[in-house]
């Protein structure tokens, strides 16, 4: 299965246009930096404004290497899809591991596996040069881990590391297993947050030898003052569908533009309507159902650790980011985690697998769709700021 994921991803990495290496198309992908991480997985360390995402460097650069080295692919773009698939397969093996902790049969936990691996945020990030994919596969070892009856501070501590190392505030999620299963042995739980901290600091000044760059948890974090908002209703209202629905379901465009900033969940015609509606289906359900287990005492650990992390999350993002969709890999696990909820009990398990086929098939098929005027999109625009850009350097 991670296998078939992968080679989705590398698919889709075909259709992102080579005009979004060049350093004039920043913002275009739903308001990230393609090139500039692109540049920093070539060229890792001296990262002066990656504080927020501090061992990516070292991961990127690794992975895009070791893609070069199999393949022999000289176009960095092009070695950082495939290296991006290989992170995107890994990610739904850990996921389709994650549910078969969680005591699912192995139909559900292929199914939600299967809407993991086709949602819109697996096939819009994994294919591209970004921190969010590594992100995202972070997230899900830490809740691989939270599942676990009895961790060591080993696996609590790279819980810590694998969430934060991309993409720092991710590491609420390693943070919360560590509480969640420790919470009572303040001893055992500081000692994991050490040891987290001294292995991330440890590689981080690796990285950064001789570079005389801050420390990635110094003030360069106020850098991101410039990307945060009031809170407002509106806003509050952008954040709940970016995050919960906007991650599994991809809807239209925003003024053709690959941006999905202010759309209304379900635009994107009636296939996107299906499954906007069995994604809600499901997740509602199986929040109820997750909350209902761990009073009983059933994977209080996980679940404590997936609906703290989302709440968190969910209120950092009330002022902070323009594009909600940049985060949706972030979230993703947690949602998926809540969801397969669902498919627990006996009762009502094939109504559930129906409407997760139901989530699959429709969502799938929207989601490929949207991917590919999203790129097309992109490349139009991408040619025109490139082309901007070499008119106004030969101007000067």
């Amino acid at each position: 299965m991670a296998f078939a994921a992968a080679a989705v991803y590398l698919a889709a990495a075909r259709l992102v246009d080579p005009g979004l290496a060049h350093p004039s198309t920043a913002n275009v992908w739903f308001d990230s930096d393609l090139p500039f991480r692109l540049e920093v997985m070539v060229r890792p360390g001296g990262w002066e404004n990656g504080g927020a995402h501090p061992l990516f460097p070292s991961l990127g650069h690794l992975l895009l290497a070791g893609a070069t080295a199999l393949t022999g692919q000289e176009d960095p773009l092009r070695a950082a899809g495939l290296a991006g698939s290989a992170v995107g397969g890994l990610f739904v093996g850990i996921l389709l591991a994650l549910f078969r902790r969680m005591g699912l049969a192995r139909v559900d936990a292929t199914l939600f596996a299967a809407i993991g691996a086709l949602s819109s945020g697996s096939l819009f990030w994994f294919p591209v040069p970004e921190s969010f994919g590594l992100a995202g596969t972070g997230v899900a070892l830490a809740l691989l881990v939270a599942a676990a009856s009895r961790p060591s501070v080993a696996a609590l501590a790279a819980a810590c590391v694998a969430s934060g190392a991309t993409v720092l505030t991710n590491g609420i999620a390693g943070f919360l297993a560590v509480v969640a299963h420790d919470g009572r042995r303040w001893g055992r739980a500081l000692t994991s947050l050490l040891v987290a901290l001294g292995v991330m600091t440890a590689v981080w000044s690796l990285q950064e030898w001789s570079f005389s760059t801050p420390f990635f948890l110094g003030d360069r974090l106020l850098e991101y003052r410039q990307h945060t908002f009031p809170v407002t209703l509106a806003r509050g209202t952008d954040v709940a569908r970016g995050l919960l629905c906007h991650s599994v379901v991809a809807p239209a465009l925003r003024n053709d533009r690959p941006s999905f900033r202010g759309i209304e969940v379900a635009s994107s015609g009636p296939l996107g309507a299906i499954a906007t509606l069995a994604w809600a289906a499901l997740l509602v359900v199986g929040s109820w159902r997750t909350l209902q287990s761990a009073r009983r005492g059933e994977r209080r650990e996980l679940a404590l650790t997936a609906t703290g992390s989302l709440a968190l999350m969910s209120v950092m993002h009330l002022t902070l980011g323009r594009e909600q969709f940049l985060y949706a890999l972030s979230v993703l696990p947690l949602l998926l985690v809540l969801a397969a909820g669902s498919a627990r009990p006996e009762r009502g398990r094939t109504l559930v697998r129906l409407v997760a086929c139901v989530l699959l098939l429709a969502g799938g098929l929207n989601n490929a769709r949207q991917l590919q005027r999203a790129a097309g999109a992109a490349r139009d625009l991408a040619a025109q700021r490139v082309l901007s850009g070499a008119g106004v350097s030969e101007g000067r």
